[in-house]
């Protein structure tokens, strides 16, 4: 069996996450000093892991994180816009303090099944599985029996791990997501197998932050 290793990783903390502030596609964060220490951490955790390429977002958070790894492996960063957070629309840049009402509003619907629901100007769960999943698969075909790493966005990672272990997009908030975070998917042609999700043992306590 040619399995693909799939590793997926929650970008690190960006003073937006520190400050519980929605971000989404339309913010371009940096990382703030917490955030470059997970990267490092992130490196580190797969350096035993033979990696063969290495993907981000077009964002800068996603980017940043990335190539921490791929200076330290030798590897050349892909970065793919289908690969960007989910767009909050409005929300974007908000206090969550500010806005639960409206995320609560998003919440329930997506509990509920509506998950092609979205606020005006925003994206649907939907729409993100779509062009994310879609891009991801295209290039695990291109990729079979590589080792992959994929660093990407806390909503993003819960769509696509909901919908690869077939839990459904109205079950996304069984994947628990962390700055820093990395996940170990197996591919055998047919299905994804979880190996791990949300390993965070490689982050010390004051990187093991929400967000």
């Amino acid at each position: 069996m040619n399995l693909t290793n799939l590793f997926l990783a929650r970008h690190g903390q960006t003073e937006y996450n520190r400050l519980n502030q929605i971000q989404g596609r339309g913010i371009d964060a940096s990382l703030n000093e917490t955030g470059h220490r997970q990267a490092h951490a992130i490196a580190r955790h797969l350096k035993d892991s033979e990696l063969h390429r290495v993907y981000s977002s077009s964002l800068k958070r996603s980017q940043e994180t990335a190539t921490v790894v791929c200076q330290l492996r030798g590897l050349t960063l892909e970065s793919h816009a289908d690969l960007d957070e989910m767009d909050f629309g409005k929300l974007e840049g908000r206090p969550i303090s500010e806005i639960r009402s409206q995320l609560k509003e998003l919440h329930n619907n997506w509990k509920a099944g509506n998950t092609s629901f979205a606020l005006q100007g925003a994206e649907s769960p939907e729409i993100v599985r779509n062009r994310a999943a879609g891009k991801i698969e295209q290039i695990i075909a291109e990729q079979q029996g590589n080792n992959l790493l994929f660093v990407l966005h806390g909503r993003l990672i819960r769509i696509l791990v909901s919908h690869w272990l077939e839990y459904g997009l109205s079950q996304m908030h069984r994947v628990p997501h962390t700055n820093g975070a990395v996940y170990h998917l197996q591919w055998d042609g047919q299905l994804f197998e979880p190996i791990y999700l949300n390993h965070t043992d490689h982050l010390s306590n004051g990187e093991q932050l929400n967000g």
